[in-house]
């Protein structure tokens, strides 16, 4: 059976889901050479226009058109495009099965209050009203959560992957921390900075790496003693200053009504991939994310003395545990958290050979279900 996969998100644009589109459609590629992919011809960064979603919308309509009984099966790469079901399933008479990746904005967007959300939320229950999806690959279960709670059928949990370096790298470790991700206040480094960073080590540095898209997060790092910006960074420099700070932290905070969660956090395995704990909030997707104690560790929300109690603790390492601990927890994200599990998964369910009572296609390991 042949696969079209389309993505609005691929490199070299940068952020989660553009790791995802890569690196999934190449492990699909190792699996089989009979997937095809659809991706923009141009980088995205930050936020799409409506001119650029409505451009990428009919340059794919037009590929399932003009490819119409080509394609056995389309995986959608987020819900923004959803609409694109009901195009293929027109296109081959209903004979293509349709499956939607699910990440965690493209939803969580829905709960907002803008006119554009509004308009958003419209089209969303059009194309689920329609069955026009067979079923939906959400990246955890919390963002399965809220599939199941806006109607999306089929919905099944694949936990997603990440790349270990080989050869391990073997880094000089600095007093420093990392903070990488988009600078948007649900991520919560404004918080971290107000709240924790006054009562850590004076000889602790913070790096922050990443997009912003909250002035007021930025405002807050701005001009801070031992809190340097770096700006947005490669995946190869990031991967490298992971491996050289003792911890990778993700202090999100817990959303209120009409905020966003985290969908899963990517990041959350690029540290431990390297041998460097990632300390995070308890919330959303993180939850799926991290294995507590042995990749990294999770944090009640809203608790600035268990962070500075945890960080001060991996301050506090011998080098003989913090080896330790970096052997293990590559080997459980070797094991646990690899595109290989995830392309296979997705190729399940994309020739529907899944079961929504098979506990092998929701999750690598069992102890995280946590439904």
């Amino acid at each position: 059976m042949r696969v079209l996969f389309i993505t609005r998100k691929f490199p070299p644009s940068v952020g989660g889901m553009e790791t995802y589109s890569h690196e999934l459609f190449e492990a699909l590629r190792e699996i089989s050479s009979d997937v095809d992919i659809h991706k923009p011809c141009y980088p995205i960064h930050g936020r799409p226009s409506l001119a650029r979603l409505t451009t990428f919308f009919l340059g794919a309509s037009w590929t399932l058109i003009r490819n119409r009984g080509v394609y056995g099966a389309v995986l959608i790469g987020d819900f923004a495009i959803a609409g694109l079901a009901l195009v293929a399933k027109i296109a081959s008479s209903g004979k293509t099965r349709v499956v939607v990746s699910l990440h965690g904005n493209d939803l969580y967007f829905l709960k907002r209050r803008s006119i554009k959300a509004r308009i958003y939320r419209l089209v969303a229950r059009a194309v689920i009203k329609s069955n026009t999806i067979d079923a939906g690959l959400a990246n955890s279960h919390a963002i399965k959560r809220t599939a199941d709670s806006i109607g999306i059928r089929g919905v099944r949990v694949v936990a997603l992957g990440t790349s270990v370096p080989h050869p391990f790298p073997r880094s000089p470790i600095r007093n420093a921390i990392l903070f990488a991700g988009r600078l948007i206040k649900y991520k919560g480094l404004s918080w971290f900075v107000q709240e924790v960073w006054p009562n850590m080590d004076p000889a602790m540095e913070l790096l922050v790496a990443g997009t912003v898209w909250d002035r007021q997060e930025y405002d807050c790092i701005k001009s801070r003693s031992r809190i340097h910006y770096l700006g947005s960074l490669p995946r190869d420099q990031l991967s490298a200053l992971r491996s050289q700070v003792m911890a990778c932290i993700m202090p999100n905070l817990p959303p209120e009504a009409q905020e966003q969660d985290e969908g899963f956090g990517l990041s959350a395995l690029e540290g431990p991939a390297v041998g460097t704990p990632t300390v995070a909030t308890r919330c959303g997707g993180l939850v799926d994310a991290i294995a507590d104690g042995i990749t990294g560790f999770l944090l009640p929300p809203l608790d600035p003395g268990e962070w500075v109690r945890c960080l001060n603790e991996i301050s506090g390492w011998s080098d003989a545990k913090r080896d330790d601990f970096a052997s293990k927890a590559r080997e459980y994200v070797v094991e646990h958290y690899n595109w290989k599990w995830v392309a296979e998964q997705t190729l399940r369910v994309l020739n529907g050979n899944d079961s929504p009572h098979t506990e092998t296609a929701d999750a690598p390991h069992p102890d995280k279900l946590v439904d």
